[in-house]
């Protein structure tokens, strides 16, 4: 077996987008940052999300069944940073943002290249992390004119023309 390091900076070569899981936490919500988010199926459509077990977000997903994706565009790095580093911004989502609340009840971001509100079916053991799968229920763009956060070699980056 690979050490788990070297496995950690092989993966940082792999370029991903950058998103914001919200999930609502009582009467509040909780946001997380992540990467970890593939697109399944399109007949349902579907998309995986794999979250660490011994965290909130887990626990809050795992017992909400439902949650918002949404997408960050390059100028959103400080943002995806406050919700990758900071435990207290975790749980002030809408302090730090523009919100909406979708119909759904799903907390989604304003100013965000687009979202997903999503319902889990399926939960998978893989390792150290759970494979969320949940069918999409609305997805939308919002604006296309924003250029995307890129996560690479352990830098947010944007995309160069």
């Amino acid at each position: 077996m690979i050490d788990a390091n070297v496995f950690k900076q092989v993966m940082r070569r792999y370029a991903t987008g950058v998103m914001v899981l919200t999930v609502r936490d009582g009467e509040a919500f909780h946001a997380v940052t992540v990467n970890s988010v593939t697109s399944v199926s399109l007949a349902p459509p579907l998309l995986l999300v794999c979250l660490e077990k011994n965290t909130r977000s887990h626990a809050l997903v795992h017992h909400a069944g439902q949650f918002g994706l949404n997408i960050l565009s390059a100028a959103q790095a400080e943002l995806g940073k406050a919700f990758a580093y900071d435990r207290a911004a975790r749980s002030t989502p809408m302090q730090l943002t523009e919100t909406f609340i979708h119909a759904s009840g799903a907390l989604l971001f304003t100013n965000a290249p687009g979202y997903f509100v999503c319902r889990v079916v399926a939960e998978y053991p893989g390792g150290d992390h759970t494979i969320f799968l949940a069918e999409v229920q609305d997805a939308q763009t919002q604006n296309d004119n924003l250029e995307p956060l890129v996560y690479y070699a352990g830098q947010w980056r944007a995309l160069q023309a």
